[in-house]
């Protein structure tokens, strides 16, 4: 690669990790040209150069997105339950691995959930992470034999709303976690306790 080369690689690098950053700090409508020119030390005519629009400019960010999420894909699901053998153990690693993916870009699901309506861009984000979850809560409890009200009732546990709430209170990440994994086994006893789901010999310990 010649030095004019990698010099404008550097500067279309440049443009979307500040276009990433104010979009995590500002929302993504809320970003304008000259912010993004003013984070990456360009002119407003550097950024259109590189980017005539934001249907050029949001798949860029995405591939830096996606690697700041660190999604699991399907393949390796059965690895991050391998193990667990009880309830608990297999909560446990579930409440772990989706708050984790919190911890590393809240501020960009938020994003993705809150502007998806009017960004039709985002849709596609939308689905994969929605799916992502709702992939790992199942797995996490097929073993258990529960029903789909408690499926549903975990889902709604780990989702990004109670993690923020718990955070936004003041609790530290290890204490959300703690926490939402009592609730998590609260809700499956009480089930079993009102004989919702089917009977299971899956150890609650």
């Amino acid at each position: 690669m010649t030095r004019r080369a990698q010099a404008v690689d550097a500067t279309r690098r440049r443009i979307v990790e500040a276009t990433v950053a104010a979009h995590r700090d500002l929302g993504i409508q809320a970003t304008s040209w000259e912010e993004i020119a003013r984070r990456a030390g360009v002119g407003v005519g550097t950024v259109y150069r590189h980017f005539r629009s934001l249907d050029e400019l949001l798949p860029a960010c995405g591939e830096l997105v996606a690697t700041t999420l660190a999604l699991p894909t399907e393949d390796d699901l059965p690895a991050l339950f391998d193990g667990a053998r009880s309830t608990r153990a297999r909560i446990e690693r579930l409440v772990g691995e989706v708050f984790a993916i919190y911890e590393r870009g809240a501020a960009f699901i938020e994003n993705v959930r809150r502007e998806r309506k009017v960004l039709p861009q985002l849709e596609g984000w939308h689905r994969e992470i929605t799916t992502v979850l709702d992939t790992l809560t199942r797995t996490a409890l097929a073993p258990i034999e529960t029903d789909e009200e408690a499926i549903d009732v975990t889902r709604a546990l780990v989702d990004l709303t109670t993690w923020k709430a718990f955070r936004d209170q003041g609790l530290s990440p290890e204490r959300t976690a703690d926490t939402v994994v009592g609730l998590i086994e609260c809700s499956l006893r009480s089930r079993r306790r009102s004989g919702s789901p089917r009977s299971s010999e899956w150890s609650a310990g």
